[in-house]
């Protein structure tokens, strides 16, 4: 007899959902009309100036990168493949770890079914962000720690180290993973923490600091006062009870979104599941995002939260729930429904053309469209390109007032120039510690200033001898403007009186 749900069945099913899963984001990224986030073009840029940190994220978002263009070029493609990879490999490890844990193949393929189509997880898995490889070392740790700690081998534990330095390079927040873990341990097995091996797991993972500090003491300690200010304990003024519980509110609604509102009966079960049973797999798979979760809503109780902050720690959730279904079947139909209702969902916001042509668009709207701040980048950077041809401006640089927009266009100008956001009423960030502007001061070099919106800017105004040209260019999303762009060219750059700021 043939068994449908053995292991091998069940893992050549999911190599054969990744591959399909990736050819649609291929499509996606070669097909779109929405150009790259503009969080992947700053990443990009980074790569084109390498270091050992960068003003708000360690080395290694620039090294992917440099990996990326090494193999496809300057391309969009060449951006998002890491992304592509590292979130298919957490899949993988999703799978791999439901079934050491628990066995039953056939729900391991579902603990990882569920995870690619939770919102934050396809997001982080499309676009190129921090995020991207976060979620692989994150769940490649706890991956490693499980082992670790049920097999009692100090490799693993070296291991486990190791996967935490390659997440803390990836991004800083993956150091709570050593607290998480250290706690679980004084929970269920204190014995463990009177033997050598997780302060060998917590020292090797620690070396990870060594590039971070060592470029902060260079850099007047930039990305410790920037993850400060996001964290709430720099710049935040007296307690406001109002905008606490907007800020609140608005962090408890948006975690529902990343991770699915169809998939919360299934959160509950699994929670049902565990206050009956106490089971240590599932207090280990549910701890760390319950505790992150608990964080960032104290965050949020003085400034705004962006709604992906503690995703990244929700990637074992999916093995929780699916246990938890695959001990009540019951609840088997509805998990399929789910996972059927937010893949289709997805699938809808990703490629809304169809359902526009059926009145989508007032439902979503273009400018409520989570992409509307895509749209026009790749226009922008042609229709600036021409500009340049056409009025046969000579010696010139490119900058804006917005980091988003100077790396949009870094990307999509032809021959990917240094583009430059001097500070004209913003905080802190990467372009504050490359060459600025003053290395072209009276040199009799053109100026092509691009910003959002149709006001003018009196101090670029100011800094040249005159406007030689201007106008203004739309970013189109499902046939609709939703983003405005004013372009102008000025002759004779003279000085540019950036403002001062201590905002990180």
């Amino acid at each position: 007899m043939i068994d449908f749900y053995s292991e091998k069945r069940c893992k050549y099913l999911l190599i054969l959902i990744l591959v399909v899963v990736s050819g649609f984001k291929l499509a996606f990224t070669v097909m779109s009309p929405v150009s790259l986030f503009s969080e992947e073009t700053q990443y990009w840029l980074w790569s084109k100036h390498l270091d050992w940190n960068y003003y708000s994220k360690p080395l290694m978002i620039a090294v992917y990168n440099k990996i990326g263009t090494m193999f496809f070029g300057d391309t969009e493609i060449a951006v998002r493949f890491s992304a592509w990879i590292f979130t298919g490999l957490a899949a993988v490890l999703v799978f791999k770890l439901f079934l050491y844990m628990f066995g039953k193949p056939f729900y391991a393929l579902m603990a990882a079914v569920m995870v690619l189509v939770m919102p934050f997880f396809h997001l982080a898995s499309v676009f190129h962000t921090t995020d991207s490889s976060l979620v692989f070392f994150w769940v490649f740790t706890m991956y490693l720690a499980w082992k670790a700690i049920q097999e009692s081998k100090t490799r693993y534990w070296i291991y486990a180290g190791l996967a935490t330095f390659g997440g803390i390079l990836s991004k800083n927040v993956m150091v709570l993973i050593l607290p998480l873990i250290f706690l679980y341990l004084l929970i269920t097995q204190p014995k463990l923490l009177l033997k050598r091996d997780f302060y060998l797991f917590s020292l090797v993972s620690s070396l990870s600091i060594i590039p971070i500090v060592m470029w902060n003491f260079k850099n007047d300690f930039v990305t410790f006062r920037h993850l400060g200010t996001l964290g709430g304990i720099i710049g935040i003024g007296g307690f406001d009870w109002t905008a606490a519980l907007r800020f609140s509110g608005e962090y408890l609604g948006g975690q529902m979104a990343v991770i699915s509102l169809f998939f919360l009966p299934l959160l509950i079960l699994s929670f049902i599941r565990w206050a009956a049973y106490w089971e240590k797999e599932l207090l280990f798979l549910l701890m760390p995002a319950i505790l992150i979760w608990l964080m960032f809503i104290g965050v949020s109780l003085v400034k705004r939260v962006e709604v992906n902050w503690p995703a990244f720690s929700y990637v074992t959730l999916p093995i929780a729930m699916a246990y938890a279904v695959s001990v009540n079947e019951r609840w088997k139909r509805y998990t399929y429904m789910a996972i059927g209702i937010s893949g289709l969902l997805l699938a809808g916001i990703m490629y809304p053309a169809p359902l526009d042509a059926i009145g989508f668009k007032k439902v979503l709207k273009p400018q409520k469209d989570p992409f509307f701040r895509m749209a026009g980048y790749r226009e922008l950077g042609e229709r600036v390109d021409f500009l340049l041809d056409s009025l046969e401006i000579g010696n010139h640089f490119v900058f804006s007032d917005s980091y988003h927009i100077a790396a949009e266009l870094a990307f999509y100008m032809q021959g990917n120039p240094q583009t430059f956001n001097p500070n004209l009423g913003r905080r802190k960030n990467q372009f504050d510690l490359w060459p600025r502007l003053d290395q072209f001061e009276n040199l009799d070099y053109a100026g092509v200033f691009v910003k959002r919106g149709k006001e003018d800017n009196e101090l670029v105004n100011g800094a040249f001898q005159n406007l030689l040209y201007e106008e203004l260019n739309y970013g189109i999303l499902r046939g609709e403007k939703v983003l405005t762009f004013k372009i102008q060219f000025f002759e004779a750059f003279k000085r540019l009186e950036e403002l001062k700021s201590d905002a990180y």
